[in-house]
C-alpha cells in the first residue's frame, strides 16, 4: 500500500508492512455532529465500504484495521474545541471508544495512542462530558 497525501482535514502515513508506524492526524476544525466526526475517522483510517457510521461499526473498525496492517497507530485529534462545545457527549463518546481500542490492541501487544488538541496545542484533557449511550 502506498502512502497517501496529507489533506487539510487529515493525513495517514499507511504502510503494507506490519512493521511501521501508521501515523494519523485528523483535523476537527467546523466538526459539530457525531455522523461528521465518523465521517472524518473513517477517512483518515481508509475504513472500509462495510462500516455503519456509528459507535459500534467505529469500534469494529478501530480493533480490526486489518486494511492498514502496522506494528503502531498513532492518531491525533486537533481542533477539538468546536466539536467540545458543538456536541460533548459525541467527543467523549468517541474518546472512550479509541481508548477501548487501545486497551484491545494492548492485548495484542500493538501501541494504538491518541492525543487530543483543542485549538493545536496538546492539553492532555479527558473531555468533560459523560458519553453518551451508543447507538
Amino acid at each position: 500500500m502506498s502512502a497517501s497525501s496529507p489533506t487539510p482535514a487529515n493525513s495517514a502515513t499507511p504502510t503494507g508492512s506490519g512493521s511501521e508506524i501508521v501515523a494519523v492526524t485528523i483535523a476537527l476544525d467546523g466538526c459539530d455532529s457525531k455522523a461528521e466526526l465518523l465521517a472524518r475517522i473513517a477517512a483518515a483510517l481508509h475504513f472500509p465500504g462495510w462500516f455503519g457510521h456509528n459507535w459500534d461499526a467505529l469500534a469494529d473498525c478501530l480493533t480490526d484495521l486489518s486494511w492498514l496492517p502496522a506494528s503502531a497507530y498513532r492518531i491525533t485529534l486537533t481542533q477539538a474545541a468546536p466539536l467540545r462545545r458543538a456536541a460533548p457527549e459525541t467527543l467523549a463518546t468517541a474518546l472512550e471508544i479509541f481508548h477501548d481500542a487501545a486497551a484491545a490492541w494492548a492485548d495484542q501487544g500493538v501501541d494504538f495512542s491518541v492525543c487530543l488538541t483543542e485549538d493545536g496545542a496538546d492539553d492532555g484533557t479527558a473531555p468533560s462530558a459523560t458519553p453518551a449511550a451508543r447507538q
